[in-house]
């Protein structure tokens, strides 16, 4: 059957609609239907995150297109950038601290980029294996957990701000996520069609405003600003790319390399590298890390095209024009917000649980039970101070004295763990000092094994 002059140019050379692999193309209508899935897919966590974040979904959604194309055009690798979710408690603080700005935010976000593609460089260097021997599955797991337990208290927050709007949108998620086939379009996507529908709710109540939809034009520019680069910001966000977005990183790459059935895992210099370029590229929209999501997206339909991945990047800088999708998103209640995140911070402490039993982690190993309990004691007081933080923070040394002097004490002392992880004006966010902890002591742990393996890679080399 003769190709038509659009198959030739599109460069179709499959005609398969499972199993396409990388390098095949399919038609250019299947193609765009998976790469709108691809889209939607990211979607739920590109809207929530922004706003948590404070920052622009517009912005959101065209860096990541732009970060998605860049990926896949270096590493080959399918995947889909979009905004990480490690970055939210740092970059929340920013936002709303008095000094912080949207342009301070950008400088972190291409320093946080450029320290990725330094540790792509060192991997390139000394090899990727040395990655797993300072960093094994049973602390990538721990900070995944913490990814997603750490922002509870973001997602108590909104909720409490309209409890019964939370609860009705947690329970379509519920609803979404398990009372459909596995596979199926609702199934794949409980997030956001739970905010959609919240949203919903939402209007026929009347508590959505709707003017700055109506005010806002419907096409505009992507909006760009100078990004101004501080320690304060800066040193936090490099911080929390080399401990837990790398670890991110790597479990995706080792978990899209079993989907489509290559190992991805020596690409991972190149792979790093590509995700530091993508991120560094985001500096006006969110920072970017390639999406578990959609992993999950190559697994139902087993489509692995980067011709598909290159449209959903088209398709999300063309969203990135869109003048009212902005305000839109902006107008979704936090009662709304919070029942949706409530659901989608536990299926990603969930991810965590699961990567312990997926790689096999044995917790009849002593070394791992320190592990596990010394980072799980961290996470803990974490979420403590996430709580705490808002209600003691604002209560002054004069209020203090004026109070009993037993709850005087004892607001003194919390504000104390609120304000331990500072130094000055910097305070270390709670992911890293849990990644930091569970890296230094599984070097003190078990730095025989270390040495060992160390040694081994050495020789192959």
């Amino acid at each position: 059957m003769a190709k038509t002059y659009f198959e030739e140019l599109w460069g179709q050379n499959t005609e398969a609609t499972t199993r396409v692999m990388p390098e095949e193309t399919m038609g250019f209508g299947r193609s765009l239907w998976q790469a709108v899935q691809h889209l939607l897919t990211a979607s739920g966590a590109n809207i929530v995150g922004p706003v948590l974040m404070h920052l622009d979904p517009s912005m959101a959604l065209f860096t990541s297109g732009v970060g998605t194309i860049v990926y896949n055009s270096i590493t080959g690798v399918p995947a889909y950038m979009g905004t990480s979710f490690s970055y939210i408690a740092t970059i929340s603080y920013v936002m709303t601290a008095p000094w912080g700005s949207q342009a301070l935010v950008g400088g972190g976000i291409i320093a946080a980029g450029l320290a990725t593609i330094l540790v792509g460089l060192l991997v390139k260097f000394i090899g990727w294996k040395w990655i797993n021997v300072f960093m094994p599955p049973v602390i990538l797991a721990m900070v995944v957990i913490a990814i997603g337990m750490l922002l509870a208290p973001v997602a108590y927050g909104e909720s409490m701000s309209n409890p019964l709007l939370a609860l009705i949108t947690f329970g379509l998620g519920v609803l979404f996520a398990t009372k459909f086939k596995e596979g199926t379009f609702i199934s794949a996507l409980p997030v956001l069609l739970s905010i959609i529908s919240g949203y919903v709710v939402a209007l026929l109540l009347g508590q959505v405003n709707l003017a700055p939809i109506g005010k806002a034009p419907f096409f505009e520019l992507p909006r760009f600003f100078v990004p101004v680069f501080d320690m304060r910001v800066v040193v936090p966000m490099v911080l929390v790319t080399v401990t837990a977005v790398l670890m991110e990183h790597l479990g995706h790459l080792k978990g899209t390399g079993s989907i489509v059935g290559k190992d991805y895992i020596p690409r991972a210099s190149k792979s790093l590298i590509a995700d530091g370029i993508s991120n560094a590229l985001s500096w006006a929209g969110t920072p970017s890390v390639t999406y578990g999501e959609n992993m999950g997206v190559f697994a139902i339909t087993k489509v692995f095209s980067l011709k598909v991945m290159y449209l959903a990047g088209f398709l999300a800088i063309l969203a990135g024009f869109l003048g009212k999708l902005s305000p839109m998103i902006l107008s979704i209640p936090a009662g709304v917000l919070g029942g949706a995140t409530f659901l989608l911070f536990g299926m990603i402490a969930w991810a965590g649980f699961n990567l312990l039993q997926s790689e096999h982690v044995d917790m009849k190993k002593k070394s791992n039970q320190i592990l596990v309990a010394s980072m799980s004691t961290m996470m803990i007081a974490g979420i403590l101070v996430e709580y705490l933080r808002p209600i003691v923070g604002g209560i002054t040394a004069d209020q203090i004295v004026a109070l009993p002097k037993s709850i005087g004490a004892a607001i003194a002392t919390l504000q104390f763990m609120v304000n331990t992880l500072k130094f000055g004006t910097f305070e270390m966010p709670g992911l890293v000092a849990i990644a930091l902890l569970g890296i230094v002591l599984n070097i003190i742990l078990n730095s025989r094994d270390i040495t060992l393996a160390l040694k081994k890679t050495s020789k192959r080399r």
